[in-house]
């Protein structure tokens, strides 16, 4: 039952925060520069937000200091091409297909984690992440440019979720190491302080209300706890990294409602349709 609440919380978080980033930078005419400013401000949000983390587990630090010095730099170098090049891309790019594009995470979390922290997919779960890498090139025929080719944007993407698969890795180590409420906010604090480096040397700011920054850290902050909350709960990172991707179907109807983002949608239902079979699959 505390799995299935997870689940359900994970689930409707994620989506909600997905659609309400969308919403927001969709409507700004900013450049992509300015959105580096505005992720680093969400990211304050979620670090102050972070203390939330000791009524789950409690506070230490323990293991070897370079191991903890190493893997929280690659945490903040990782987290700060996550979010500056997925809100870069993010104006341009549909909620749904954005969210399908950076699952290419999925892979590279079940290979670095089978190899560094034994937690592998057997062979039918391994075909189910097939599929939604299937899935994934489906749904994003808008951004080709021709057959093998695809827009700035979609490499963006692909390449935010490449270090949101590293990232996720190198937290999840940290939080092995050194317990879950020191590992994820050693992670957020060094994506924090790497994201506000980039911005200084960037002189990025931002055109967004200070409602808007706080609505949208909030949402991130509540839906990363999920997915920490629900990483705890189950215990093996591939699995979550794969079940995780039943997000998209969500975020697929409720861009198509609220955000009226239908374009192509029957090519985008076929896409989501093989990505639930992939999900059947990694059950």
């Amino acid at each position: 039952m505390t799995i299935l609440i997870s689940y359900i919380l994970f689930f409707s978080l994620t989506t909600v925060n997905a659609l309400y980033r969308r919403f927001v930078i969709k409507k700004k005419d900013g450049g992509e520069i300015e959105q580096i400013h505005f992720a680093f401000e969400i990211l304050a949000i979620l670090v102050i937000g972070s203390v939330i983390m000791q009524f789950f587990s409690p506070l230490y630090f323990t293991g070897d200091l370079w191991h903890l010095v190493i893997f929280s730099v690659i945490c903040g170098v990782c987290g700060m091409g996550y979010f500056a090049l997925n809100f870069a891309a993010q104006k341009y790019v549909d909620a749904g297909i954005s969210q399908v594009i950076v699952h290419i995470y999925v892979p590279i979390t079940i290979i670095f984690s089978s190899i560094l922290l034994n937690e592998g997919l057997n062979k039918v779960q391994l075909l189910g992440t097939g599929l939604l890498l299937v899935s994934m090139f489906i749904i994003s025929k808008k951004h080709q440019i021709s057959r093998f080719r695809f827009d700035r944007y979609f490499w963006l993407m692909i390449l935010s979720g490449f270090c949101m698969g590293v990232l996720l890795i190198a937290e999840r180590a940290l939080q092995k190491q050194t317990g879950l409420t020191a590992g994820t906010m050693l992670s957020w604090g060094s994506q924090f302080a790497f994201l506000g480096v980039l911005a200084l040397i960037l002189k990025s700011k931002h055109t967004y209300t200070n409602k808007e920054v706080i609505t949208t850290g909030a949402l991130q902050l509540v839906s990363s706890m999920s997915y920490v909350v629900m990483l705890f709960t189950v215990g093996n990172l591939s699995f979550v990294s794969s079940i995780t991707t039943f997000k998209i179907v969500f975020i697929f109807i409720g861009a198509a409602i609220f955000l009226h983002e239908r374009e192509d949608l029957s090519r985008k239902i076929f896409g989501s349709a093989i990505a639930v079979i992939g999900l059947l699959l990694m059950k």
